[in-house]
């Protein structure tokens, strides 16, 4: 910037004394003839070319402290409002109007170009890392009362108009026919084994065994003889009978989890049946108990404890897998961006209505804060932000050069100018 500026000040300096001196040399006789006088003239025209060049210039970035004519300089700074203001109209309402903007965005294909990108390997790590902490964000939250509140409200206007009984008894009845119920018939006889087999279990049939025994005593006298004797020859003892009870029930339960055709599992299957069927059928002895257990539920008074133990459980294990990038959940999204962007890719219907979203997105947002343009552009000009001293230095900066350059094509084109009249002055007058 300092070198163009220094050549629109050669420029005028070698004009100018250019002039001094060839005028000194014809004052002077030293030189002498039109061919003197013609470029004595070229001189002079470069100089008054190239000093109008210089004043306006000049005017545009500062103050020329010449008498009357000095109101009209420093034209940057005193105009600067209408600059401001006209720099806003020429962006806001010519170069990003809304219309412009909604015509440039319709040649753009925003689905080429998010499938381009995220499909470079480098680009997908960045990508799920904003998605982990949009989730890292949404897990902190999760349990907190506004949420807890808001689902428990949710929870109970559906609960209280959702019907239970036809859903649930299809379902028992679906699962029952099609053995899907059978994993849950081991489990419950593998639990029924070990509750059979501990010691309380062991000392209730013994606790009932004696009270069998005491009953049965009190009916007669030859009775009550009859056992004491037993008791007394250890014919009768209450341990064995008791083990034997748990045997005969150990043997039952291993029978009933052997075979999946045991009476004792058809005998229920056929009561579960029959429960869904009435449920599914509309039994109303039957829905009215699941109706009285959803209502119960929805009128809970802890139902809120419960939703806000869940969340903060689910949120706790959310935030574990969201911590290793080599975790179940991370893997499963990661292969989830993958699969959403190769059937992204092979789905031109999905491509036109994601560009579709994205344009009238874009277009929305340009007019409803058009005004954000031209208000961003007022305050990146007040004078607090930028000063008149800053202003002019950037202005100059980006067409400084081209504004000295001016100067410079002032004082060769008034030269060759003058050159010029000065040849037709010759021709036409003879000097």
């Amino acid at each position: 910037m300092k070198k163009k500026r220094k050549l629109g000040a050669a420029s005028l300096i070698v004009v100018a004394s250019g002039l001094t001196v060839i005028e000194t040399a014809i004052h002077y006789e030293l030189v002498s003839g039109p061919v003197w006088q013609i470029i004595a003239g070229g001189f002079e025209a470069g100089t008054v070319g190239g000093l109008a060049d210089w004043f306006a210039v000049s005017a545009l970035f500062r103050e020329v402290p010449i008498p009357i004519i000095r109101r009209h300089t420093n034209i940057i700074v005193k105009n600067r409002a209408r600059l401001t203001e006209g720099a806003v109209d020429l962006v806001t309402n010519q170069w990003l109007a809304p219309d412009v903007v909604k015509a440039k965005l319709q040649n753009i294909s925003f689905s080429e170009s998010i499938v381009r990108v995220l499909q470079e390997p480098a680009n997908q790590e960045p990508a799920i890392d904003l998605i982990r902490d949009i989730l890292f964000r949404m897990a902190e939250g999760l349990d907190k009362p506004q949420v807890t509140e808001f689902l428990e409200r949710v929870l109970k206007d559906q609960i209280g108009n959702l019907d239970i009984a036809g859903p649930l008894g299809r379902w028992m009845e679906d699962a029952v026919r099609e053995g899907r119920h059978n994993r849950l018939w081991d489990v419950v006889l593998d639990a029924a084994e070990k509750t059979i087999n501990n010691e309380e279990t062991r000392g209730q049939v013994e606790s009932r065994v004696d009270q069998i025994i005491h009953k049965f005593k009190e009916k007669d006298f030859f009775k009550r003889a009859f056992l004491g004797v037993a008791e007394f020859l250890g014919i009768l003892r209450k341990d064995v009978i008791t083990g034997k009870i748990i045997q005969k029930m150990n043997e039952l339960t291993r029978m009933a989890r052997d075979n999946p055709y045991h009476p004792l599992r058809a005998r229920i299957d056929s009561m579960i049946l029959d429960f869904a069927h009435g449920l599914s059928s509309g039994d109303p002895s039957l829905t009215t108990v699941i109706d009285g257990l959803r209502s119960k539920f929805a009128h809970h008074a802890d139902t809120r404890g419960i939703i806000q133990g869940i969340l903060s459980r689910f949120r706790s294990k959310l935030s574990e897998q969201l911590e290793s990038k080599d975790s179940a959940f991370m893997l499963v999204l990661a292969n989830y961006l993958r699969e959403i962007l190769t059937d992204l890719q092979n789905d031109r219907l999905a491509q036109k209505n994601l560009d579709t979203w994205v344009r009238d997105t874009m277009t929305n947002l340009a007019e409803k804060y058009h005004h954000a343009i031209g208000d961003m552009i007022r305050t990146s000009l007040h004078p607090e932000k930028l000063d008149d001293r800053g202003l002019v230095d950037q202005i100059e900066e980006k067409v400084g050069n081209d504004l000295q350059y001016i100067r410079l094509n002032g004082a060769v084109v008034g030269g060759l100018v003058g050159i010029l009249l000065g040849i037709i002055r010759f021709l036409v007058m003879g000097r």
